[in-house]
C-alpha cells in the first residue's frame, strides 16, 4: 500500500479520527430551521417555492448529520485504512452525484422541456460551441481557436479548453449532455480523492479523512455537475494541479521531468479561466521560493523555480503578461465599484448594491455567499436552490478561519504553503474582482477551503475556548442570515 506523509515527514497510517462534534451538527441543523422560519414569518409575501425549502433541508441535515455519521465509520473504524477509505469516500461522491444529477435531469426536462432548466444563458452558450466543435472535428477542422472566436466572438482563451473538451465529448457520444455530465460527476468524485491525498500529506491521515468528507457531501459541489457549466471541471484541474506540484516538491526521489506534468495541468487551466491558471503559477512559484526546507530542499527550489520560469515564460509568457496587466488595471480601476453601480440599476437591481466593494467583501470572503430565502421576483432560483449548500459554507467557514489563525500564529503556514497560496491567492483576486458575491466564482477554492476547515475542526474539537466562540459565530450567522435576505427585499423598494 502506498505509504503518504504528514507535514513533519512521517509516514500517516494513523486510525483514529476526529469528528464532528455534536455542538457543530446541532447548531447547524437547528440554526438553518430557525433562519428559513424567521425569514419566511418576516418577509412571507416573498416566501421561497416549498421544493427550495426541501431541498434546502436535505442539503443542510444531509452535510452535518451524514457527515458526522460518515466521519465515525470511516474515520474510527481500524479496518479502514487509507486506500480502503480512498475507494469508499469516492464511491460515496460518485453515486450521490450521480442520483443529483439523474434527478435534476429528470426535473429540468419534465418542468422545462429541456435539459438546461433555469438561469440557463452560459450552459446554452457552452452547449452550443460544443455542438460546433464536434462539427468541426467531423469535418476535419482543428483550428478551435480562429473558428470559435469567430463564430461566437471571443477574443481569449478562457471558455475555449472548455468548448473543445465538450467538442469532442459531443463527438463521441452524439452530443449527448447526460454523458457530459456523468463525467463531470467522475470528476468532482475524483477530486474528493485528489484532497484527501493532499491532506493526507500535509496534515495527516485523520484529518485528512474529515476533509474528504466534507467534500464529498457539500451540496453545491453536486449541483454543478447536472449542468452544462465548466466549474467541475475546472475545479479538478485547480485541484490536480495542487496535489500533483505539491507531490512533486515533497517527493523524495525528484527529477526536473516531474515538472512538466504540473505545467501540462496549469496549461490546461489556462484555457478555462485564465486568472485562476495564473494565480496557480505564482503560487506554484512562491511556493518554491518560500516554502519551509524541511519540505521543499534549496536544490529543489533551484531546479523547479528555474524550469518553471522558462517552461511558463516560453509558452505563455505573452499571456501570462497580458493577464497580469488585467489583474493590475482591476485593482487600480472602478471595476468593481462600477459593477455594483450596475447591478443598483439594472432591472430587479438593488439599491444597496453600489456600497458593497473590496471594504465589504474582504473580511467576509472565506463565508459568503449567505443563503438566499426570498424570492423577490421571477428569477434566482439558482440562488434559492443553492441556499442549503450556501449556509453549510457559512457555518464551516469559522474553522477555516480558525485555522487560518491558528497556522499565522504558530509559523507552521510555511509547511503548506502550495496550497494555502493557491486558495488566499485566488481569493484576493476574487475580493477586488466584480463576482466577489457570487457563489460560483468561489467553486475553485472550496476544495482547499474545505480541507483547512477539516484541520480548524482538529484544534478546536476539545478547548473550551473555541466552543464558546463557535457558538458566537453561529448567532452572528443567524443574524447576517435574516439581514441578508432583508438587503435582497429591501434594497429592491420591497416590504
Amino acid at each position: 500500500m502506498q505509504q503518504f506523509r504528514d507535514s513533519s515527514g512521517r509516514p500517516s497510517i494513523g486510525n483514529t479520527g476526529i469528528t464532528m462534534p455534536n455542538r457543530l451538527v446541532r447548531n447547524g441543523i437547528v440554526l438553518y430551521v430557525l433562519s428559513l422560519i424567521a425569514v419566511s414569518f418576516l418577509y412571507s409575501a416573498y416566501a421561497m417555492p416549498w421544493y427550495y425549502w426541501l431541498s434546502g433541508v436535505v442539503a443542510v441535515v444531509g452535510f452535518f448529520s451524514y457527515g458526522k455519521s460518515l466521519n465515525q465509520q470511516l474515520s474510527i473504524n481500524h479496518i479502514y485504512r487509507q486506500k480502503i477509505f480512498g475507494k469508499r469516500i469516492f464511491t460515496i461522491a460518485f453515486i450521490l452525484r450521480v442520483v443529483w444529477t439523474l434527478l435534476i435531469y429528470m426535473i429540468f426536462m419534465q418542468t422545462y422541456g429541456d435539459a438546461f432548466g433555469f438561469e440557463n444563458a452560459d450552459a446554452i452558450i457552452y452547449d452550443e460551441m460544443g455542438q460546433y466543435t464536434a462539427q468541426m472535428i467531423s469535418d476535419g477542422n482543428f483550428h478551435f481557436f480562429d473558428e470559435i472566436s469567430q463564430k461566437f466572438g471571443f477574443r481569449d482563451i478562457s471558455d475555449m479548453g472548455y468548448a473543445v473538451y465538450v467538442g469532442f465529448v459531443y463527438r463521441l457520444t452524439g452530443n449527448s449532455v447526460i454523458v457530459l455530465r456523468l463525467l463531470k460527476c467522475l470528476y468532482s468524485a475524483l477530486t474528493v480523492l485528489l484532497i484527501y491525498r493532499l491532506a493526507l500529506r500535509n496534515f495527516g491521515d485523520s484529518i485528512a479523512r474529515t476533509a474528504a468528507i466534507l467534500c464529498a457531501l457539500w451540496p453545491n459541489f453536486w449541483y454543478y455537475c447536472g449542468c452544462n457549466l465548466k466549474e467541475v471541471e475546472m475545479v479538478f484541474l485547480g485541484v490536480l494541479f495542487v496535489e500533483q506540484a505539491d507531490q512533486m516538491l515533497r517527493s523524495r526521489q525528484f527529477t526536473a521531468w516531474k515538472i512538466i506534468p504540473v505545467l501540462l495541468i496549469g496549461a490546461a487551466l489556462l484555457t478555462f479561466r485564465t486568472p485562476l491558471a495564473l494565480v496557480a503559477f505564482l503560487s506554484l512559484i512562491f511556493s518554491v521560493v518560500m516554502s519551509s526546507s524541511r519540505v521543499v530542499s534549496w536544490g529543489k527550489r533551484v531546479i523547479v523555480g528555474g524550469l518553471a520560469v522558462i517552461l511558463i515564460g516560453v509558452t505563455m509568457g505573452n499571456r501570462i503578461e497580458e493577464q497580469t496587466r488585467v489583474l493590475v488595471d482591476t485593482v487600480q480601476s472602478n471595476e468593481q465599484q462600477n459593477n455594483m453601480e450596475w447591478r443598483t440599476r439594472r432591472t430587479h437591481g438593488n439599491e444597496f448594491a453600489k456600497y458593497a466593494g473590496k471594504s465589504v467583501f474582504a473580511p467576509l470572503i472565506f463565508t459568503i455567499p449567505f443563503p438566499s430565502m426570498v424570492r423577490p421576483f421571477d428569477g434566482q432560483e439558482q440562488q434559492q436552490l443553492l441556499n442549503g449548500g450556501n449556509f453549510c459554507k457559512n457555518i464551516i467557514s469559522f474553522f477555516t478561519i480558525i485555522a487560518m489563525i491558528m497556522l499565522l500564529m504558530s509559523g507552521k503556514w510555511r509547511n503548506h504553503l502550495l496550497p494555502l497560496s493557491f486558495m488566499l491567492g485566488y481569493l484576493v483576486v476574487l475580493t477586488m474582482s466584480s463576482f466577489a458575491q457570487s457563489e460560483r466564482f468561489h467553486q475553485p477554492c472550496m476544495p482547499f477551503e474545505l480541507m483547512f476547515a477539516a484541520y480548524g475542526l482538529s484544534i478546536t474539537v476539545t478547548k473550551a475556548k473555541y466552543k464558546r466562540w463557535f457558538t458566537y459565530w453561529c448567532g452572528f450567522m443567524l443574524v447576517a442570515c435574516v439581514a441578508w435576505n432583508w438587503f435582497k427585499i429591501a434594497g429592491r423598494g420591497l416590504s
